[in-house]
């Protein structure tokens, strides 16, 4: 089984929850299309930012699916340059993130989180949110996978409290909104 033998339209997704419910029916229905949904994912396809749209999608319903492909995921982010395709990946490593640290562990996700995975997650999240031009989302979701990173990787905090004080400022309501409250937690 292919995506194209699927007969679904990559043009057509968006966040409409019919769309969502459409897409990742699919691939739990069709585990073997996997692979190349995440291929397309990095590609130089058009739509590449709509693939990861939907491996967001399936994140966001099915955790543990995306277990096994984290590694290309995170080497194939290291490429990224549209913020609409940067924004669902930073997503899919909050999620990531929020459940390693939470009380109620998922021991797949523990499993996966492995040092050379947490510090990939730590390379790709600093690299956003220096960057000016990504957009707040992706900003607001690497300061979260930061601030929880940094439990276990010890100079996670002070770099990340240096780069959140040093833009604050300049940055925008939104932006600072998540600055405080993180800047918050790291005084704890």
């Amino acid at each position: 089984m292919t995506l194209d033998n699927l007969h679904f339209d990559i043009e057509k997704v968006n966040h409409s929850m019919a769309s969502r419910v459409e897409a990742v029916a699919l691939v739990i229905d069709n585990l073997e299309v996997l692979p190349e949904l995440i291929e397309k994912a990095f590609s130089d396809d058009k739509n590449h930012f709509k693939y990861c749209w939907w491996l967001e999608f399936l994140n966001r319903q099915y955790l543990e699916t995306l277990c096994p492909y984290i590694t290309d995921i995170l080497k194939g982010a290291t490429h990224l340059t549209n913020d609409s395709a940067i924004r669902p990946i930073a997503k899919i490593i909050e999620r990531f993130t929020l459940d390693y640290y939470s009380k109620n562990r998922n021991e797949i996700i523990d499993v996966m989180m492995t040092s050379m995975i947490k510090e990939k997650m730590i390379e790709l999240c600093f690299q956003w949110l220096i960057d000016s031009k990504i957009k707040v989302a992706t900003s607001a979701y690497s300061m979260t996978s930061l601030f929880h990173l940094g439990k276990d990787v010890n100079w996670v905090h002070p770099e990340l409290r240096l780069v959140i004080e040093q833009s604050y400022a300049t940055e925008s309501v939104a932006y600072q909104a998540r600055a405080r409250m993180i800047l918050k937690k790291l005084k704890k």
